[in-house]
């Protein structure tokens, strides 16, 4: 069995620690953005079920965080209620197009070929002109088709007849596709319009 040369191992490590440093989310957000529509009034006195498609982890922590901002607006939260709001989370990540190489390792062979010697590795940490791994500077070439979105959609529906009487959602752009924050930060805008049709009201995130 043969050993890897000492380059390999080198080689390795350097591109581990880059990809570990890049991958720490930038948790950035823009405004956020609300539309809702309804079709019937909902008496503010009438107790909500809140209940969600999906029973992950991070849901259910979403659900407690709508009923906090239900009970805090003054909705009565009770597992046997005649109206159901349900809320579902999506995202989509973003898309780009054009750059060139990347500009934050480069590594060069040796003149000896052999595999005992490592080969020569520049790692850029600070660069004002070219941008490094501290100072990242976009490729003028590259450019943003669609930013990554977050969306939680919410709708309350009358268990008795079916019939939907409100639907909202909110979302926001933002650079860290599983942050939780921004998960929470959505939900109290559409519980402020309730029962209200708004048009792509915006929001500062706070």
């Amino acid at each position: 069995m043969g050993v890897a040369p000492r380059g390999s191992f080198l080689m390795l490590g350097i591109v581990v620690l880059v990809a570990q440093l890049m991958a720490v989310p930038s948790a950035r957000a823009e405004n956020i953005t609300v539309n809702a529509v309804s079709f019937f009034d909902i008496p503010k006195d009438t107790p909500l079920l809140v209940e969600t498609f999906n029973d992950s982890e991070q849901n259910m922590a979403l659900k407690q965080r709508f009923e906090t901002e239900l009970k805090a607006q003054g909705y009565e939260i009770s597992s046997n209620a005649r109206l159901i709001l349900s809320f579902d989370v999506t995202d989509e990540s973003g898309t780009w197009t054009g750059g060139g190489p990347n500009r934050l390792i480069e590594l060069k062979n040796r003149d000896d070929h052999t595999g005992t010697d490592a080969p020569n590795v520049r790692l850029n940490i600070f660069d004002s002109n070219r941008g490094g791994l501290l100072n990242p500077k976009r490729d003028p070439g590259i450019t943003e088709v669609a930013p990554s979105q977050l969306r939680i959609d919410v709708s309350i529906e009358d268990r008795d007849n079916g019939r939907r009487l409100w639907q909202g959602w909110s979302m926001a752009n933002f650079s860290a596709a599983n942050d939780t924050a921004l998960q929470r930060a959505l939900v109290k805008p559409i519980i402020d319009n309730i029962g209200k049709t708004v048009r792509d009201e915006t929001i500062p995130l706070k």
